[in-house]
């Protein structure tokens, strides 16, 4: 069985839950006739407003944004398009500024014309009249502003209209020359600014010049750049020659006294005496052999030859062991050379770097003059651009329609201000429609419910529609096309199967107050167990105020419960069939105002646990929980208490005090069940009829 915590720690305070977008809805369509009655008064009092209004013409005059205009290949104006968002908004603020007005108001001489009003306005006054009679929009997706005048007079109207488009492009034009002068003005001055600037750079750039003889910087940078690469050249050979004498005079001093090992080392090698004899030994041992082909040993020439190879090898003997001595010699002069070369290479480099810091100073200063002259002919340009554009006036917006004579008055502002009655009207009818929704006491949704109460709702029951001649509430609810029995179905769901396995089969119906449907819904939940064949007694024991006898068998003086509390009647007599087979009936019998004494007996309980040994269920209407205490009395003798309550009626707080009384009575509720709920509630599933019986 649910309990509810929070409800029996604060039994005084009301949970509140907002009704959702649903219900909104729900409430709209129920109500909608408060709205359509607020629209209609609101119609009524903007029709009776309009009645008063005097006459009014209307004329259009239209103008039209054009591309800015361009004279020699120059914009006229350096400001943002008319036609971009920006530009279209200021348009429209320069029509409602005093500047305009004034004008119109002086070329149309409005504040001395009888016409335009008749009775004499100062010149501030005659402006407010004037910015009431001006309406000023840009067409949506177009380049056109529509300039709307209205007046009681036809022929101010148009004059209105035209004047303020004349008046418009005429300032634009004087707002532009005036601007154009201020700009000439200032590039004048600018102007003469960078002149003065550029010459004192120029003059600057020549004095560096000359202090510093940078006329032919370039060239004396490629001369010192050439020098550098060639004493570079220079210095690198003579490194390589040192380095390969130090080496071979290395080489010498390990292999002194070796003739053949000293020959093998490229510098001996490659001296020119050495060369030459070494050549002449092998040009001598050449003429050798070939003597020997022809003559023997002992031959002249053959022993000439001899001698003289022999003299030649001892010619190369002495200049190979000479030879260290010139190698040391070339060595020193070797690193003379290449010490007076890195000398020279240092001094073309400070030259160089000389330079470069005399070339950076030089580049700055002739930047300087570059860009102050750049700017100073950038000025020039402009400036005579800006004279070109002071002599021409064009504007970018032009006169697409003028205004015609409007011919009769204007219906627009009567049908504005219906449209805003009949708006406005409605609105206030649908906020004192929400209003009320919002601080009514009633529920409306099953989810408000269970929020608030924290019980579960275990069905919801739709209307029905209005009774058929010749049928009573029984045979109507037991028809199967009847869609209201599927809500009892999801009741006889929810309640009785879980019900069956807890051995619960004794079912108290009631209500916080009167007519929220406790009765008819004991009496649908009763009908749907005897259609499952569950064999069901229908008790009415409401003894104070009884209606289910009269739903079914349209009668009054039934012997029943009372009868049997009292003695006077068995049970068994006093029970009814009814026309719904495995259904019977038990009637309230006659009213008895002491009822409560009636049931404080034993003998409540003793008919219940009889009527269980003959039926498989107990169903009872009782009465309303605060109208009398019959309910909390009989709650002690059934299995489960289930409170009905109606859809938009049944007041919250009275709902939460009954369930506080059960629980204070040890007999919680054990759940809810939502009656007469709008079909339009419950999504469009059920249209049914409505019932005769309070449902």
């Amino acid at each position: 069985m649910h309990t509810n915590p929070s409800l029996e720690s604060a039994p005084n305070q009301l949970p509140q839950a907002g009704p959702d977008l649903q219900q909104i809805a729900i409430v709209l369509r129920e109500r909608g006739w408060i709205i359509g009655v607020c629209a209609s008064a609101g119609l009524l009092a903007a029709g009776i407003y309009t009645k008063r209004l005097p006459l009014m013409y209307e004329t259009l005059s239209v103008l039209q944004i054009e591309p800015r205009g361009r004279v020699l290949g120059f914009e006229l104006d350096n400001t943002a398009p008319s036609g971009s968002e920006q530009g279209v908004q200021t348009i429209l603020e320069t029509f409602r500024s005093r500047a305009l007005l004034d004008r119109v108001s002086t070329d149309l001489n409005l504040a001395e014309n009888p016409d335009f009003s008749p009775v004499p306005l100062s010149q501030e006054q005659t402006l407010n009249v004037l910015r009431g009679c001006i309406d000023v929009r840009q067409r949506r997706g177009s380049q056109l502003l529509d300039i709307t005048a209205h007046h009681p007079n036809a022929k101010i109207t148009q004059s209105l209209a035209n004047g303020v488009a004349k008046a418009f492009i005429q300032l634009q034009l004087d707002q532009r020359s005036s601007g154009a002068r201020s700009v000439l003005e200032f590039l004048m001055t600018e102007a003469d600014r960078l002149k003065k600037r550029l010459k004192k750079s120029e003059e600057a750039l020549q004095s560096y010049k000359e202090t510093n003889q940078a006329a032919s910087l370039e060239d004396r940078q490629d001369t010192v750049i050439t020098t550098l690469k060639s004493q570079g050249n220079n210095l690198a050979t003579a490194r390589g020659t040192r380095i390969r004498l130090e080496t071979d005079v290395a080489d010498m001093e390990r292999f002194t006294g070796n003739t053949e090992a000293l020959l093998q080392i490229v510098s001996v090698a490659q001296n020119p005496r050495i060369a030459t004899t070494r050549a002449q030994i092998a040009d001598l041992q050449s003429q050798i052999s070939t003597l020997r082909l022809r003559y023997t040993d002992k031959h002249p020439k053959l022993i000439q030859t001899a001698n003289q190879l022999r003299e030649a090898e001892g010619s190369l003997q002495k200049l190979v062991l000479q030879i260290p001595a010139t190698l040391r010699a070339e060595l020193e002069r070797a690193i003379a050379t290449e010490l007076n070369f890195e000398g020279a290479l240092k001094d073309q480099e400070k030259q160089a770097l000389a330079l470069n810091r005399q070339s950076i100073d030089y580049k700055v200063l002739a930047r300087d003059v570059d860009t102050d002259r750049a700017v100073y002919e950038s000025i020039l340009r402009k400036l005579k651009e800006t004279d070109v554009a002071r002599g021409v006036q064009l504007s970018d917006l032009r006169i697409f329609e003028s205004a015609a004579l409007p011919i009769s008055p204007s219906r627009g502002s009567a049908l504005k201000f219906l449209a805003i009655g009949l708006f406005s009207g409605g609105v206030l009818g649908g906020a004192a429609v929400l209003g009320g929704c919002l601080v009514e006491s009633a529920w409306r949704s099953a989810e408000e419910i269970e929020a608030a109460t924290d019980l579960s709702v275990l069905s919801t029951v739709p209307r029905l529609s209005s009774r058929r001649s010749g049928s009573s509430i029984l045979d109507r609810m037991s028809d199967p096309s009847q869609p209201i029995l599927e809500a009892f179905r999801s009741l006889r769901t929810s309640l009785h199967l879980s019900a069956r396995k807890q051995g619960k089969n004794c079912f108290l119906f009631t209500s916080a107050q009167p007519d929220d449907g406790k009765s008819f819904c004991s009496m649908g939940y009763a009908l749907t167990l005897a259609r499952q064949g569950v064999k069901t007694l229908l008790i009415d024991a409401d003894l104070r105020s009884p209606s289910l006898e009269q739903s079914i068998f349209n009668s009054h003086s039934l012997p029943g419960l009372t009868e049997v509390l009292e003695g006077t009647l068995k049970l068994a007599d006093a029970i009814i069939p009814t026309s719904i087979p495995g259904l019977d009936f038990l009637p309230a019998g006659r009213i008895l105002p002491e009822a409560s004494e009636l049931l404080t007996r034993k003998g409540v309980h003793a008919t219940l646990n009889s009527a269980r040994q003959r039926y498989d269920c107990l169903v009872l209407d009782s009465a309303p929980v605060h109208s009398v205490s019959d309910s909390l009395l009989l709650a002690q003798a059934v299995d489960s208490v289930l409170l009905v309550v109606r859809y938009a009626s049944t007041p919250r707080k009275a709902a939460m005090r009954a369930i506080h009384l059960f629980q204070d009575q040890g007999t919680p509720v054990e759940g809810i069940v939502f009656n007469s709920a709008n079909p339009t509630s419950m999504y469009g599933y059920y249209s049914g009829e409505k019932a005769e019986l309070q449902h």
